[in-house]
């Protein structure tokens, strides 16, 4: 009886350490990523006036973007583009199309795919959202303007593995 309760309690002893090595790396991924989304919150509170983040992505087209949704202190809701490198440009939302009003036109336009995944950024010094979408076995890049939603002429394919 003894030799086998040396054995749960040893078996628990190495399932709590496995556990404790898998959080930490857990942590020690996604450490850069949380404190680049930091700073960029910071950023837009000095250089923009935000006083609520809502929402951080990070965007690479032509250049690393942060942006962030959230509030200022009127309390309207503004998206700020924080390009690396430049000056950060504010928007309030109200003078452009929202994620879920671009996923609406997307769903309205092309109904018969997968949205991967949907994000805004600056494209050819544009304002826009980034459309990474799957059709049928077929993967692409679509961007549609920030300002009114109509999407741009290009689509970039991606070729199949």
């Amino acid at each position: 009886m003894k030799n086998r309760t040396k054995w749960i309690l040893l078996s628990i002893v190495i399932l709590v350490l496995v556990l404790i090595g898998l959080h930490r790396f857990y942590l020690y991924v996604h450490e850069d990523i949380w404190q680049g989304e930091n700073e960029a919150v910071q950023r837009a509170r000095q250089e923009a006036g935000l006083t609520e983040a809502e929402k951080v992505w990070k965007s690479v087209w032509d250049k690393v973007c942060w942006v962030v949704e959230g509030k200022d202190a009127d309390g309207q809701e503004i998206m700020v583009w924080l390009p690396e490198g430049g000056q950060a440009e504010v928007k309030l939302l109200s003078e452009g199309v929202s994620e879920s009003q671009v996923r609406t036109i997307i769903h309205d336009q092309y109904p018969g795919i997968e949205v991967v995944r949907l994000l805004p950024g600056i494209y050819n010094n544009e304002l826009v959202w980034q459309l990474f979408y799957k059709e049928k076995a077929h993967h692409y890049y679509r961007f549609f303007r920030f300002s009114d939603g109509q999407a741009l002429e290009e689509v970039f394919t991606l070729p199949n593995r």
